[in-house]
C-alpha cells in the first residue's frame, strides 16, 4: 500500500511555520525575497542559519534579494507594498540592515553562501528547504508579509530544482509537484536575472 503524501497547508503568519527549526536542519537553502531585515533581527533565525552553515554536511545557502540602488520602474509602488507608509529613508535602512546581515553570513561562510541582487520584480517571498517550499505573498497592506498566510508545500526540492535547471516541462511531473515546481522555477529565474555579490 502506498503511503499518503503529506498535503500542502497554510500557516497563519510565518511564525507558525517553525522556520528556524526547519532551517537549522536543512542541508541546502534557497531564499528569494526582496529583503531580509526581519531575519537579521530574529535571533532564532540568525542562530538557525549559523547552525546549518556550521554543519559539515551543509551544502549551500543561496539568497536572492532586491537591488535597492538600481531603483527599477516599479520601485516606488513596491516599496509601499513591502512596508506601507514607510518613508524612503527608513526603507533604505531596512535594505542596509538586510545587506549587512547577508554580507556577514557570506564573510563567515564564504564557501557555503552565495548572494545575488536583482532588479527583477519579486512576485512572492519563496523559501526552498530540503523537503519543503514555503511561499508567502506581497500585498498592499499595513500588515507585512511575515504576518500574512504562508503556504507550506512538502516536496523533494533538490530533485525538482534539478529538473528546473534542465528545463523540464511540467507535464513530466506528478500533479502534486507542479505547484512546487512553478515556485522553484521562479527562484531560478530570479537567480538568472541577478548579479552575484558573493
Amino acid at each position: 500500500m502506498e503511503m499518503e503524501r503529506e498535503k500542502p497547508w497554510a500557516a497563519t503568519g510565518l511564525a507558525e511555520v517553525g522556520l528556524a527549526g526547519r532551517v537549522a536542519g536543512s542541508d541546502r537553502l534557497f531564499f528569494h525575497a526582496a529583503l531580509y531585515s526581519n531575519f537579521a533581527r530574529d535571533r532564532a533565525m540568525a542562530d538557525a542559519l549559523e547552525a546549518a552553515l556550521r554543519r559539515p554536511g551543509f551544502e549551500r545557502l543561496e539568497v536572492v534579494s532586491l537591488d535597492p540602488v538600481a531603483r527599477p520602474p516599479y520601485w516606488d509602488e513596491f516599496r509601499q507594498i513591502l512596508r506601507q507608509d514607510m518613508p524612503a529613508a527608513a526603507m533604505q535602512r531596512e535594505f542596509s540592515v538586510s545587506a549587512a546581515f547577508l554580507d556577514a553570513l557570506a564573510s563567515r561562510h564564504p564557501h557555503k553562501v552565495r548572494l545575488y541582487v536583482t532588479v527583477a520584480l519579486p512576485l512572492a517571498p519563496i523559501l526552498l528547504l530540503d523537503d519543503v517550499v514555503i511561499v508567502g505573498h506581497y500585498a498592499h497592506s499595513p500588515a507585512p508579509a511575515p504576518l500574512g498566510h504562508w503556504l507550506v508545500i512538502p516536496a523533494d526540492v533538490a530533485s525538482l530544482m534539478e529538473l528546473a535547471e534542465e528545463g523540464a516541462q511540467p507535464e513530466s511531473l506528478d500533479p502534486a509537484d507542479v505547484g512546487a515546481y512553478r515556485l522553484i522555477c521562479d527562484c531560478l529565474a530570479a537567480r538568472l536575472a541577478s548579479r552575484r555579490l558573493a
